[in-house]
């Protein structure tokens, strides 16, 4: 019988060996809320028995994973912390003027990479290094995909949040300027749009795909060729035939719109199962809170110092007026605020939005903030400063979980009366209960969903029977443009020639009558 167990238990690890595959995973943006989520996946994958190797400027560095290597790009936040204060008035402007600000930063992002030392080591072409698979962060880092031809690999893209409107038009998803689904398209207005608003949708979602592909893909494609050679493929092709791409968007909380099969919904990844424990000081605070407490975060990529002495006035004077504690994830020393406001440098978020005394939830709208609200059904209000987090607010908003305010135009009254409506208001909390069901009520778990589309884009060598072929169309025959411009021009022509034939036939018809008019008084005359 012993033989028999052995025989099988070496059978499983004989097939698991076999199945095992080496995964190269890059994933550049300096936000630790967005590593999160590239983290679970690729924690999930060699849970799986794939041997891992993650270039990332958050690495886990924990010497007890096997099979999981860590490229440190660290430095990366070198540069990310050169942006300007985001929550400041001279920044007041579009997604695309942000951009065209930010571009030159991801060309020095992507160089720096390829440029790495280690990371040379590992593309080098007498390297020895072998992959079966490339997962990639898609946003504005297309000189990285060359990483793929020179593995001569498939690749999974995988964002964060929700794909920007370039790599949508690219893999020919359909793209809907005025659809609220596009956090970049700068839609101001929700609901029944004017003529001239979805008209300016429709132009500013092409100046943004335009400036994508005319200004920045060409540039990443230089930097490409210096570092993989001149004969690589084109990037914007190694884009459009990627095998696959998680986004990070539940359908209960996004705007939900029409993709192509290659797009693979994800999402809820970085929430714990198991709630962290908190500080014993914290953990009494929250515990006596008898009228319950209020917690407030910009995030982390937005620090609370980066507001305006102004601004921090309002906050701690409409907090002054509640009867509940307030924790606010500040990074600093607060000076002047109330007895009931308590400061923190850094704040176990997860524990704190699961602790039944919660009474709301203050935010910047942050995606991965917006699904723990959801999960621990607390009420949000939502302070967007920048890109997806006007999205994600909105939907809150429309779904009656939250309010939304402006981070530089509300004032103290307008905090405390978006505080006691979510937080008197049992509808709010009714509704976010409900909303946490609907979230929790899907056939399959997100993370073993997205390893399994992984192990299939491995077994097949890349997935081309999910590639809509929209994508190889030019734009114009995209939804059919080209043809709707030429009826329309046939029926223009031909109402104009209409026009034409009914003007001159009345000409004629007037002509007539007056003849027949100067006919008959010469008769009468004669």
């Amino acid at each position: 019988m012993s033989r028999h167990l052995i025989t099988v238990i070496l059978v499983v690890i004989i097939c698991q060996q076999g199945f095992a595959s080496r995964i190269l995973g890059v994933f550049p943006a300096t936000s630790i809320s967005h590593q999160f989520v590239y983290r679970q996946l690729t924690l999930a994958l060699r849970e799986r028995g794939h041997e891992l190797v993650v270039i990332t400027p958050d690495p886990i560095n924990d010497p007890t994973l096997k099979n999981y290597t860590e490229i440190d790009v660290h430095f990366l936040y070198e540069d990310a912390n050169k942006i300007v204060n985001c929550v400041s008035p001279p920044n007041k402007t579009t997604w695309l003027e942000k951009v065209q600000d930010l571009a030159e930063k991801f060309m020095l992002m992507s160089q720096r990479i390829l440029s790495h030392s280690v990371v040379k080591k590992v593309y080098a072409p007498n390297s020895g290094e072998k992959f079966d698979l490339l997962i990639i962060e898609m946003l504005f880092w297309q000189a990285l995909l060359p990483l793929a031809k020179r593995f001569d690999v498939p690749v999974i893209g995988v964002s964060s949040f929700g794909l920007s409107l370039h790599l949508q038009h690219r893999i020919g998803n359909p793209v809907m300027p005025s659809h609220p689904v596009h956090w970049d398209a700068e839609i101001k207005v929700l609901g029944k749009l004017s003529l001239w608003q979805r008209l300016w949708n429709l132009v500013y979602a092409w100046r943004l795909v335009h400036f994508i592909e005319t200004d920045c893909l060409p540039r990443q494609q230089m930097i490409a060729r210096k570092y993989f050679g001149n004969d690589i493929p084109d990037i914007a092709d190694m884009e459009k035939n990627i095998s696959l791409v998680f986004v990070n968007q539940q359908a209960p909380i996004s705007f939900v719109s029409p993709n192509v099969p290659k797009i693979i919904n994800i999402g809820g990844f970085h929430v714990s199962k198991h709630i962290e424990t908190l500080s014993q000081d914290l953990q009494k605070t929250l515990d006596e809170a008898t009228h319950g407490f209020i917690y407030m975060s910009l995030g982390s990529n937005f620090k609370s110092t980066m507001l305006s002495n102004k601004t921090r006035g309002e906050f701690l004077a409409a907090f002054s007026q509640l009867p509940y504690i307030v924790i606010w994830k500040f990074e600093d020393i607060l000076p002047g605020r109330p007895d009931n406001v308590i400061t923190m440098k850094w704040a176990p978020q997860q524990t704190i939005l699961a602790h039944p005394n919660i009474k709301a939830f203050i935010y910047q709208g942050g995606l991965q903030s917006t699904e723990e609200a959801v999960s621990y059904a607390v009420p949000v209000i939502g302070l967007p400063i920048l890109g997806d987090q006007y999205t994600h607010v909105n939907k809150m908003v429309s779904l009656g979980v939250g309010k939304k305010l402006g981070i530089l135009t509300f004032n103290r009254m307008d905090l405390v009366e978006a505080i006691r409506s979510v937080t008197t208001d049992v509808n709010y909390k009714e509704r976010m209960l409900k909303l946490r069901d609907l979230m929790e009520d899907k056939p399959y778990d997100s993370l073993k969903n997205a390893v399994w589309w992984t192990e299939h884009v491995i077994r097949h060598k890349g997935a081309p029977h999910l590639h809509s072929t929209t994508a190889d169309d030019p734009w114009y025959q995209r939804q059919d443009m080209d043809l709707i411009f030429i009826i329309s021009t046939v029926i223009w022509i031909a109402f104009s020639i209409t026009l034409f034939v009914l003007y001159k036939l009345l000409v004629y018809s007037i002509n007539c009558s007056k003849d027949n008019r100067q006919l008959m008084s010469k008769k009468k005359r004669a």
